[in-house]
């Protein structure tokens, strides 16, 4: 859920929250039915989320829609919408499912964050692995002078891995089966200047996806050696799914 966690993330920040990262990371329908990652029209998902940072806790309610097929530059996409009218834009492709980026329309002037990531690989067997980046966002504590944010932006490379294809997983939308268990880890220095200095920044990310449904459940921790901005959480739940 990078893609969406970073959707997620962005929300928050409009709504004088934290971030979003979630990319996301979420989820869409491909080729083959049931899909891990359903992105055919009519599918509605309602995520619990948890954000906790250095400046507390916040509770918030995320809707997910799909909104069917569409063209990126010429090029099949799929589109999901969430509640504040972002739009979400994946490619169904032979290597997999891809997050391409995001555009929120309702904003005066609109423009698409590119952000291509891959969400799940065509290849659906444990201890497939694979690479990619991402960019910490739950590294936050406000403080003085005059309510300064103090934020770490790091780029850390992760490896990715499907751990398992059997796991189980309890959330407010009930007990799912056989998900799909993706695990991702990486580390990286950052020198985050006079308040932080140079510290390791860790990244540590699970999700699970049920077939049919999507991501069912996140768990993101963003950590680093520093005690002046040393942690920050995101915890995604289903708590309600529907298609027609």
């Amino acid at each position: 859920m990078i893609n969406q966690c970073s959707s997620l993330i962005n929300t928050f920040r409009n709504r004088s929250f934290v971030f979003l990262f979630i990319l996301f990371i979420f989820s869409g329908c491909s080729k083959k039915e049931p899909s891990y990652f359903p992105l055919t029209d009519g599918y509605k998902w309602r995520y619990d989320v948890l954000l906790e940072t250095r400046d507390g806790v916040q509770r918030q309610k995320y809707i997910l829609n799909n909104l069917g097929k569409s063209k990126l530059n010429g090029t099949p996409v799929y589109l999901r919408e969430s509640l504040d009218g972002t739009v979400l834009y994946y490619l169904d492709s032979d290597e997999g499912i891809f997050y391409l980026g995001s555009i929120n329309d309702k904003k005066i002037k609109p423009e698409f964050n590119k952000d291509k990531q891959l969400v799940i690989p065509e290849t659906h067997l444990a201890n497939t692995k694979w690479e990619q980046s991402t960019t910490t966002k739950l590294l936050k504590k406000t403080g003085p002078p005059q309510k300064t944010v103090f934020e770490i932006f790091a780029k850390v490379e992760l490896e990715a891995k499907i751990e398992s294809l059997n796991a189980v997983v309890t959330v407010p939308a009930g007990q799912f089966k056989n998900c799909m268990k993706i695990t991702m880890s990486g580390s990286s220095f950052k020198d985050a200047g006079n308040y932080v200095g140079l510290t390791l920044v860790n990244v540590e990310q699970t999700s699970w996806y049920a077939e049919g449904v999507g991501l069912v459940k996140m768990e993101r921790v963003e950590t680093t050696k520093s005690d002046a901005l040393d942690k920050g959480t995101l915890l995604i739940e289903l708590s309600g799914f529907e298609r027609d």
